[in-house]
């Protein structure tokens, strides 16, 4: 392998044996250091192939001479080794919305697939919808099973974004939608935003590949992160994140009423108006010590399927459910949202009804329609932290 740096600060040109590949990057052996964070060439000469990656890990070896063992991470993940049977999981499919629209319906039935091509291997094709700094929908007749960690490659206007995420709700026939995954100190976010603000900027149809995520680390957290919505502690404290939300809570919806609201968030409007009311309610669960919750806590807002709720004392995370009890009416809920520790919406959680065909709040939301009163998501409200369903 030659590795040459494509940073001009850190020059770098040598050639290194690796140690292990795989779909996202490879370990290898170098005579010296080379500086962490930067960017490289990487050729496999024999091959007349090459790419380029990240330099993610330095550790020195020691020994006489000294060597260096460099962690790189590719820049666009796939099966650039060339190994004939690599597993199915390398592969990112890589087929353009704007492609699959101007494909002639004949065209993929009258050509037969190359052996191992991404077409012979059931390539995905995906159109994304939907996009948010914490969430996205991808419509394909393939989606992955929710809980599913993955790694999305949006190419637009001659530029990549990669980001890490995971399934959240999975549509047989239809799509996903995905979280993107935030860990501490990483700037995936400000990417997400810089991706969609570029898109904004252009009529042109990105082009989306997306693959299973390998868990490099193999550690537990990882794996208790794929199977379950984040806790409080990586919960929306800047502001309200409607896709975010609704792809969170999209396992207690039906698929009808899931894509009705993603509609409805995508012109920016609720399928289910919030109604800015403040109702004592009696609020009873468990929190996260495993300690009893029975409390009287105040509605800020609430919708046809949710609140927000005010007054709350006890941790939650998200995902947890309660249950809510006024007047003759008790029903079980899920947090969707938790406002963040040191922040104005501290003691404040949104909460959507485990039951689709919720009727809590039916008696009140008919007499306040009798009285006229403006729903709040009309008049454009950001109180709180509203929760897309609530």
């Amino acid at each position: 392998m030659l590795v040459t740096s494509l940073d001009a600060s850190a020059p770098f040109f040598e050639r290194c044996n690796t140690t292990l590949v795989n779909a996202h990057g490879c370990g290898l052996i170098a005579p010296r250091a080379l500086t962490h964070g930067i960017q490289v060439r990487l050729e496999i000469v024999s091959a007349k192939r090459h790419t380029t990656a990240r330099v993610a890990e330095v550790v020195p070896l020691g020994g006489d001479p000294e060597t260096w063992l460099v962690g790189l991470e590719l820049d666009i993940p796939g099966n650039f080794w060339g190994i004939e049977y690599a597993p199915s999981d390398w592969k990112i499919e890589e087929t353009s919305s704007l492609e699959e629209e101007h494909r002639p319906a004949d065209r993929e039935s009258a050509a037969e697939p190359k052996p191992g091509s991404a077409r012979a291997g059931g390539a995905r094709r995906w159109h994304l919808t939907d996009i948010s700094p914490g969430a996205c929908y991808l419509e394909s007749p393939s989606p992955f099973p929710a809980a599913t960690p993955v790694l999305l490659s949006i190419r637009a206007l001659e530029g990549e974004c990669l980001l890490g995420g995971i399934v959240r709700v999975s549509h047989a026939q239809t799509g996903m939608g995905v979280e993107f995954t935030r860990t501490r100190g990483e700037d995936q976010r400000a990417r997400v935003e810089e991706l969609i603000g570029r898109l904004l900027g252009s009529r042109d149809v990105p082009k989306i590949f997306v693959g299973r995520k390998e868990d490099r680390k193999a550690d537990a957290k990882t794996t208790q992160l794929a199977a379950t919505p984040p806790t409080g502690e990586d919960s929306d404290t800047e502001a309200p994140d409607p896709l975010l939300q609704l792809v969170r809570s999209g396992d207690s919806l039906t698929m009808e009423q899931f894509l009705n609201d993603l509609r409805a968030q995508r012109l920016g409007k609720r399928r289910d108006p919030r109604i800015d009311i403040a109702l004592p309610v009696l609020l009873t669960g468990t929190d996260v010590s495993g300690r009893p919750l029975d409390q009287r806590v105040i509605t800020v807002n609430i919708s046809r399927r949710g609140a927000l709720l005010n007054g709350v004392h006890g941790m939650l995370n998200l995902g947890d459910e309660i249950f809510l009890a006024r007047l003759q009416k008790k029903e079980q809920f899920r947090v969707a949202w938790v406002g963040g520790e040191g922040t104005p919406a501290e003691g404040q959680i949104g909460v959507a009804a485990v039951d689709p065909n919720s009727s809590f709040w039916d008696e009140v939301l008919e007499a306040t329609a009798e009285s006229g009163l403006e729903p709040a998501s009309l008049r454009g409200s950001a109180a709180g932290g509203g929760t897309e369903g609530r």
